[in-house]
C-alpha cells in the first residue's frame, strides 16, 4: 500500500495547506514551517510513519510523525509532526496533533517507506 501527502506552502508566510486522503480519512488542514530552515519544494519518496526519537506527544510518549529520509532532504531529522505554529518547526512541517494522528493511524505498515510527500510552493 502506498500513501501520498501534499503540502502547498505560502512560502512568504510560513504557512500552507496539507492534504491527505486514504479510505475514510480525509485531511485538509493548515500547516506551518520555519521559513529560514524550510526544505526544498519537491517530491520526497520513501517516507515513513514512525516515532520521533527525541520528542514527546501530548501524552508524554514518543511523538508520531512522518519521516522524510536524509537522502531526500540533505538534512537529518525532518518530519511532518504535531505543532501549532512555525515555532514548533526546525525545518519540519507541523500540523495540529489530532490531524497528524489521523494520518499516522491510517498508514500501515509503520516504518514502511511507503509514503510520498509532495511539497509545492504557491
Amino acid at each position: 500500500m502506498s500513501y501520498t501527502i501534499e503540502v502547498e506552502r505560502e512560502i512568504s508566510k510560513g504557512t500552507g495547506t496539507l492534504t491527505y486522503k486514504h479510505g475514510a480519512v480525509s485531511i485538509n488542514t493548515t500547516c506551518w514551517f520555519e521559513l529560514a530552515k524550510s526544505i526544498p519544494a519537491k517530491r520526497y519518496i520513501g517516507c515513513s510513519a514512525t516515532h520521533m526519537q527525541t520528542k514527546k506527544n501530548s501524552k508524554g510518549q514518543k511523538r508520531e510523525g512522518i519521516y522524510l529520509p536524509d537522502n531526500q532532504t540533505n538534512r537529518r531529522g525532518i518530519f511532518i509532526h504535531m505543532g501549532i505554529n512555525s515555532a514548533w518547526s526546525d525545518g519540519c512541517i507541523v500540523i495540529k496533533e489530532e490531524e497528524i494522528l489521523k494520518i499516522w493511524n491510517s498508514i500501515n505498515p509503520k516504518n514502511g517507506g511507503n509514503i510520498t510527500v509532495i511539497v509545492k510552493n504557491k
